[in-house]
């Protein structure tokens, strides 16, 4: 009887992480798991202040699209919110007077979302932010350590073409992140499409 309860144990166990450690990889892009123990070692070195710059002019934040002054003394020129509607609510009106340029991303933060198709559109306004005359940029979003982290991931790995660890782990030392599994999913398959095509041009 206690052999076949700590069986089903290890199984539901099993179950539970088999997604995580899905290693069907064609370019060596690290498990899901992998990538979580990178982003949890050593945390309690990982800076977490309400805003962080954690690339040139790229600031991530939790809380801070709100206030008006603090983004005035930042010189923030840009806000990409990524909880539009969905924790930070603020939008282009909001930002009136200010001379900001605003992109709000209606996404919730669940693993079974797809953020994926907001990689793009999100990257091309950080790189036109990035481009502006004395430009900065405000990622928000609720926490800022999760839809804000992969929105600056995917502009990583698009523009800078970085791997997927390259570009959490710059994030992640400026910056204590923990995006959920599905989105980690997401920047996966992101991964293995740059790198394929990468290959392809080469």
């Amino acid at each position: 009887m206690l052999e076949s309860a700590q069986q089903l144990m290890v199984e539901d166990l099993y179950n539970r992480v088999k997604e995580k450690i899905d290693d069907t990889s064609l370019f060596n892009t690290p498990c899901v798991m992998d990538l979580q123990r990178a982003l949890v070692k050593d945390r309690l070195e990982t800076p977490r202040d309400a805003v962080d710059e954690v690339w040139p002019n790229v600031f991530i934040a939790e809380n801070v699209a709100v206030n008006k002054s603090r983004l005035k003394r930042l010189g923030i020129t840009h806000i990409l919110n990524a909880a539009h509607g969905t924790g930070v609510y603020t939008g282009p009106g909001f930002y009136n007077g200010l001379n900001i340029q605003y992109l709000g991303i209606e996404v919730d933060d669940f693993p079974d979302i797809d953020i994926s198709k907001h990689f793009r559109p999100a990257a091309e306004f950080l790189d036109e932010a990035l481009l502006t005359y004395r430009g900065k940029i405000l990622v928000s979003s609720e926490m800022g350590i999760s839809r804000s982290a992969v929105l600056v991931a995917a502009y990583l790995m698009i523009y800078h073409h970085m791997t997927i660890l390259e570009a959490l782990m710059t994030l992640r030392k400026k910056r204590a992140i923990y995006p959920n599994d599905g989105f980690l999913k997401q920047l996966r398959e992101l991964n293995e499409l740059g790198i394929q095509q990468r290959n392809k041009r080469s």
